[in-house]
């Protein structure tokens, strides 16, 4: 089986190694305990990097921090000493809902937008509705009131019962353990569906993503809602709840509105009773409601104020720890989620058994969550925000730092997406990554972790965050990817992560560099396993090769395509008239795809069998199963990664005209434009993405160029491998400039299919694409021709192969006349000389695959 990199081979064993660790250790440590370990911790490391203590930057001016600390934790901190375990139970309940005093304060405020201030008071009166009693909750809530994904909320709810049921109860049974806990499993998968507790008090808080980008004056689409004292859907239906009361108050309202001005449109009509007639006083006696079609009253139709709640279950295996509840109020999207608490999990495994607490604090939130900039909460009902790590302020606004709360190890283990998260942070963020997070990221069990454990779909959305978007930087990202050795759990191999549908069997097979590569499948010996990951992680350190080179290749194509657009008298294009107008502007290129696929080229000749015995491309499988991108996205690709080689070719021609007008000391540059048809049908093909393809088979060019002359460094591979222009600008000026080949494949053909068949005289069927592709070639060598001309060649070339089949049929008798001579008399059943009285009854299948082989060459001279 492909595995990631090098050091996937003794990943499993370790990881299991690691997951009993982990098992033992929450056995052996209270989670209130180890939480205030390492609260201690993070103290620790924020005194080591400054006292947060201090005024903030000017930029953390305009933030309203509280660093909130309890009794027990303030006396923590100074003495470095634990409080006994033994009360730690209730204090934990109790602390849940408790609000703590603050430990400092700078007093600073958040600028919020109309929309959120609406929505924050929204949901703190719907808070203090239900805390005064206000609200009845429906207990029996409808598929059109909440759903969960899979299914109608109820029916997913009892699958789950019925699924954790039977997983404890294997678990007790293997453990000889018959606690009486079944129910209250059964009960904590339910619990979302039953009606919210009642609470004195429901503190709500922002968390995460929405407060890192307020503080940092970036706008967020998004509101995460924490909870500390009910799930995430029981606080949703409180606040579908509160809005369609609100919605029914509204509504009687309008109603009251509606008689009053009835009431009035009733009078005024008595008052003009008087001077219609008898016809029309029968109608006006009628009040509105009742006075037919005609004047029925026209109204708007209501919006709904009662947004429908989604449920997405916990599914621990996939690392996704918190059920969520989704709504959309006012345009904004919320997830609503409840604070997490310390898990205690079953061995060897990440499932939380229920030992787990279902409401954890801040502080236990804040430190399972993934980094110290997304630690952060906002408390809408004190308008502050609060920082529960101790440094969580000052990583995001003074030292720019991506942090863990806890040791990234645990952190990344508890979610091996982190890890790529961190990269897509660093990157759009502008900021570092901490020399620990560095270090955990290089681990062979994070590999692993990431490599097994999340779900393609989930790399590829995180990966899509880091290629697109404002302040996106793809070629950083990738890089940062190949750096910590993450590439080949990203871009997985066929075969190597669970779930690989379009893997079937057979080794992978073809070319890195140049040098052999045959792909384990998981019965070759250490030896072949140990070869093909260091050839693989050859095929990575090009990867950042490549990528080291797109930036000046980039800025290259920028600049000549500005001199071509500044200078319009080079590209004006004529007709058939000679008159002369400007083409549309000429393609760009794609900046996403053009680093993707620099990024996988060295892997783009490495093919492998499917289920029928077909080459599958590797770099395609990459694209579709291992990141999950678009069948767009797909098609792109591989199209691009297909025809780079040709491409590359042809630079590396001009290239070679240029170096020898260089050594023969000519003055101007003066190329021979490449061949039109040649050049046509490649763009043809390529379509919209030639100029991607022109930019990635440049970078591999100068590379290819590069490793002949022995460097292994891309970074200097730029200046040292070009003469004074560059094969790709000189490439590029002949295709939009002289060969006026831009957008060819959009220009119309001369004749359709039916007009070839009727001047032709042509059967449908497979041969009438023969003729169509005749004329394409024809329409690229004489792109000044008329549909006169290339009526006249397609007819010639007609009359040229029923030449040659009448010449093929006269030998085919020769030969038959022969085997009679030999064998007997012929019994009627050989092939014959075709009736091509009409000319159009002789062509066939076999003659189709004859006549596709000789129109690769061209007829006219190029």
């Amino acid at each position: 089986m492909e595995t990631a990199d090098s050091n996937d081979t003794d990943a499993a064993a370790d990881d299991g190694d690691e997951e009993m660790m982990l098992h033992e250790h929450n056995n052996n440590h209270h989670p209130r305990d180890e939480s205030n370990i390492r609260h201690c911790k993070s103290l620790q490391e924020a005194s080591s990097l400054g006292n947060h203590k201090t005024t903030k930057s000017s930029t953390a001016a305009a933030v309203q921090s509280v660093v909130m600390m309890d009794d027990d934790e303030e006396e923590m901190a100074a003495t470095m000493k634990l409080p006994a375990s033994s009360e730690a139970d209730e204090e934990d309940v109790n602390m849940m809902s408790t609000s703590f005093s603050a430990a400092e304060s700078t007093s600073v405020s958040l600028h919020l937008t109309p929309e959120e201030e609406r929505l924050f008071t929204l949901l703190i009166n719907a808070a203090e509705s239900y805390e005064r009693g206000e609200l009845v909750i429906d207990p029996n809530p409808t598929e059109t009131s909440v759903s969960a994904r899979g299914g109608f909320a109820k029916t997913a709810a009892k699958e789950c019962e019925e699924q954790h049921f039977k997983t404890n109860n294997h678990h007790h049974e293997n453990n000889n353990n018959n606690n009486d806990t079944n129910e209250e499993d059964v009960l904590l998968v339910a619990s979302w569906l039953k009606p919210p507790p009642r609470v004195d008090h429901i503190e709500i808080r922002i968390a995460g993503g929405w407060v890192r980008d307020k503080l940092l004056n970036q706008h967020s689409v998004d509101v995460d809602v924490a909870l500390d004292c009910m799930m995430g859907v029981q606080f949703a239906r409180i606040v579908q709840t509160y809005l369609a009361a609100s919605e029914k108050d509204d509504d009687d309202e309008e109603e009251e509105d509606s008689k009053r001005r009835d009431g009035k449109e009733e009078k005024n009509e008595m008052m003009m009773v008087e001077d219609v007639d008898d016809d029309q006083r029968q109608s006006n006696d009628k009040p509105p409601s009742q006075r037919g079609h005609e004047e029925t009253k026209k109204g708007k139709k209501k919006k709904n104020r009662q947004p429908k709640i989604g449920v997405i279950g916990a599914n621990p295996s996939q690392s996704k720890h918190l059920e969520t509840a989704t709504m959309n109020i006012h345009g904004i999207d919320i997830d609503f989620v409840n604070l997490r608490a310390e898990e205690v999990y079953v061995a060897n495994s990440r499932i939380p058994t229920s030992q787990t607490r279902m409401f954890g604090s801040p502080l236990e939130d804040a430190l399972r969550r993934d980094f110290t900039i997304n630690s952060l909460f906002y408390n809408i009902r004190t308008g502050k925000v609060e920082d529960w790590t101790g440094r969580g302020l000052t990583d995001l606004l003074d030292n720019r730092l991506i942090v863990t709360p806890v040791d990234p190890h645990e952190t990344f283990h508890d979610d091996p997406l982190r890890v790529l998260r961190a990269i897509r942070f660093c990157v759009r963020l502008d900021f570092s990554l901490h020399e620990d997070i560095i270090q955990a990221a290089m681990c062979k069990r994070v590999h692993h972790s990431l490599h097994v454990k999340v779900s393609r779909e989930r790399v590829g959305k995180e990966l899509e965050g880091m290629l697109t978007g404002k302040h996106a930087r793809p070629g950083r990202a990738l890089d940062m990817i190949a750096e910590l050795h993450l590439a080949g759990s990203v871009f997985a191999f066929p075969g190597s992560f669970p779930g690989d549908s379009g893997h079937v069997f057979g080794p992978v097979t073809g070319k890195i560099l140049g040098v052999d590569y045959h792909g384990c499948c998981g019965k070759d010996g250490p030896e072949a396993v140990a070869l093909a990951a260091t050839h693989r992680a050859r095929g990575w350190d090009e990867s950042s090769a490549l990528l080291a080179l797109l930036p000046k290749v980039m800025e290259s194509h920028v600049d000549e395509r500005d001199r071509f657009l500044l200078q319009p008298n080079l590209h004006e294009q004529g007709d058939s008239n000679g008159s002369h107008s400007a083409p549309a502007a000429p393609s760009v290129m794609d900046t996403r795809l053009l680093h993707i696929c620099a990024f996988i080229l060295p892997f783009h000749n490495l093919t492998f069998p499917d289920a029928k015995g077909r080459a599958c491309s590797v770099t395609a499988h990459m694209i579709k199963e291992a990141v999950k991108f678009s069948t767009k996205d797909i098609q792109a690709i591989s199209k691009i990664l297909e025809h780079v080689d040709e491409m590359a070719e042809i630079l590396s021609e001009i290239r070679s005209q240029l170096l020898q007008q260089a050594q023969e000391g000519g003055g101007a540059v003066q190329l021979s434009p490449p061949c039109r048809l040649r050049v046509g049908l490649l763009l043809r093909s390529l379509k919209e993405h030639w100029i991607t393809c022109l930019l990635t088979a440049a970078a591999w060019e100068i590379r290819s160029c590069d490793r002949q002359r022995g460097s292994n460094s891309g970074t200097d591979a730029f200046s040292t491998c070009t003469t004074a222009e560059q094969p790709s600008r000189h490439f590029y000026r002949a295709i939009v400039g002289e060969l006026d080949l831009d957008e060819c494949w959009r220009i119309r053909p001369h004749l359709n299919g039916k007009e070839i068949i009727k001047e032709l005289s042509l059967p449908k069927g497979p041969l009438v694409g023969v003729y169509i592709e005749d004329q394409t070639r024809w329409m690229l060598l004489n792109p000044t021709g008329t549909r006169d001309e290339c009526m006249a060649h397609l007819v010639e070339r007609k009359r040229e192969r029923e030449q040659e089949v009448v010449k093929e049929g006269e030998d085919d008798v020769t030969v038959d006349d022969q085997n009679e001579s030999n064998v007997g008399v012929a019994n009627g059943d050989g092939q014959t000389s075709p009736d091509n009285s009409d000319g159009s009854k002789h062509f066939s299948k076999k003659f189709r695959s004859d006549t596709v082989q000789e129109a690769d060459t061209p007829t006219i001279n190029d």
